[in-house]
């Protein structure tokens, strides 16, 4: 299937909004990890619990939708975007206030 299948590309979307929602779901907002991030080893191991249930669950989501389209477009898109959300949660989550100094 081509990339540009309406298809393919439906299905790609709703994979990530369902990736997104379970980010929602298992992490706290980026805000509060921020404000957080210094000091606090429990809540630093609830976070990093909660990205890799997420990411479990997008990459899931990915693979299903994938099989569903014919295409490997949207696990490949599903490991991206989980990937990226754990980057930007570790970012966060290390450093006392990254964009801010």
């Amino acid at each position: 299937m081509a990339v540009h299948d309406p298809i393919t590309l439906s299905v790609t979307t709703m994979a990530v909004t369902a990736s997104l929602g379970a980010f929602y779901q298992m992490l706290p907002p980026i805000s509060e990890v921020r404000k957080r991030s210094t000091g606090e080893p429990e809540f630093a191991a609830d976070v990093r619990m909660g990205e890799v249930m997420a990411s479990a669950i997008a990459i899931g989501i990915g693979g299903i939708a994938s099989s569903l389209s014919g295409s490997p477009l949207p696990a490949m898109v599903s490991v991206l975007f989980a990937g990226g959300l754990v980057i930007m949660y570790e970012t966060t989550l290390k450093a006392d206030r990254p964009l801010e100094k």
